[in-house]
């Protein structure tokens, strides 16, 4: 009980942080789309609706600024600083930082989580490659169904073979206890 109120805890803590930090912008932009209220009634559904509007727009186009401001390579070396620290303080944040970029799509060189399998002397087990120190790999073995808590280890590089799957369907496939690892190409 205590090991899944924990997992619980881990997995709503990433939640719970994107979700302050959006909550934070959309004040933010409702007072920017304050200065609209002469243009906009804001005692009428409508008018309350169009300033929701207004203020999710703005988010996209500050999300779709920093965007842009991600790929200078000034800024880019700030955030990954600001990204090691976050995966350093938060628990959760590499796993919800992992599958937030798989299912984005980042085609990162050095990926937080990169799906694996371990080979162990009588079985194999879908775990992520955390760091590579020369002939030898930190490995971690999550948990299954909840991914979220888990075994960090080390092995020998021999014994981990990547595998072509973004971290978030790795994650899925630990949900459901391995069931659809016949549809992955396994090596």
């Amino acid at each position: 009980m205590k090991t899944t109120i924990l997992g619980g805890i881990l997995f709503l803590v990433p939640l719970a942080f994107i979700a302050i930090v959006l909550g934070k912008a959309f004040e933010v932009s409702m007072l920017l789309a304050q200065p609209l209220d002469g243009l906009i009634p804001l005692d009428s559904l409508a008018g309350i609706a169009m300033a929701n509007i207004i203020a999710i727009v703005l988010i996209l186009a500050i999300c779709f600024a920093a965007g842009l401001a991600a790929k200078t390579t000034m800024i880019s070396k700030r955030v990954g600083r600001l990204d090691d620290t976050l995966i350093d303080i938060i628990p959760g944040y590499a796993v919800a930082r992992g599958i937030v970029g798989g299912i984005a799509g980042e085609d990162d060189t050095t990926p937080v989580l990169s799906p694996v399998l371990v080979r162990f002397d009588d079985f194999d087990q879908l775990a992520f490659e955390v760091e590579r120190m020369g002939d030898r790999s930190a490995v971690f073995l999550p948990g299954s169904p909840s991914a979220w808590s888990g075994t960090s280890v080390i092995v020998d590089v021999d014994r981990v073979v990547r595998l072509d799957l973004p971290p978030h369907q790795a994650i899925s496939l630990l949900r459901v206890m391995g069931r659809g690892m016949s549809k992955i190409d396994l090596p």
